[in-house]
């Protein structure tokens, strides 16, 4: 899988436009399969995340990205290509995509054991006992 990383820390309104529009125009061209663009949680400007919220309005409504078979998933998302992201994150996705783990073999293998169902049920069984044991 071809995955690419933006970061758009540090760039006001006009930049990360610029930045992204670039980065999309790249990503269409070399057909990467995940763009992870990393706009941040909106922290440092007053609570209000101005980046996140108008990138993802604006990839929303891209028209190339949902021709060539784009998808845009959030980084808070339950889709495996988002795990160990955050709401600081989007990502621009390959439709089909979204159900694939990132990274090598080894962490696409421990990552598929832990999100599994007997992977949650396992640290919902080891959360109950560390509140037992607390009481």
């Amino acid at each position: 899988m071809k995955v690419e990383r933006m970061d758009l820390h540090g760039c006001n309104r006009i930049e990360a436009a610029e930045k992204t529009e670039k980065n999309i125009a790249w990503l269409l061209a070399h057909a990467v399969d995940v763009l992870i663009i990393d706009h941040g949680r909106g922290r440092h400007s007053e609570g209000i995340a101005v980046l996140k919220t108008e990138l993802r309005a604006r990839l929303r409504d891209d028209a190339r990205l949902k021709q060539a078979g784009y998808r845009v998933v959030y980084g808070e998302s339950e889709h495996p290509v988002a795990l160990g992201l955050n709401d600081g994150h989007t990502l621009i996705v390959r439709r089909g995509l979204e159900q694939e783990h990132i990274g090598g073999r080894r962490k696409q293998e421990k990552d598929a054991v832990i999100h599994s169902h007997e992977g949650k049920q396992m640290r919902k069984a080891a959360k109950r006992q560390n509140a037992q044991r607390r009481q």
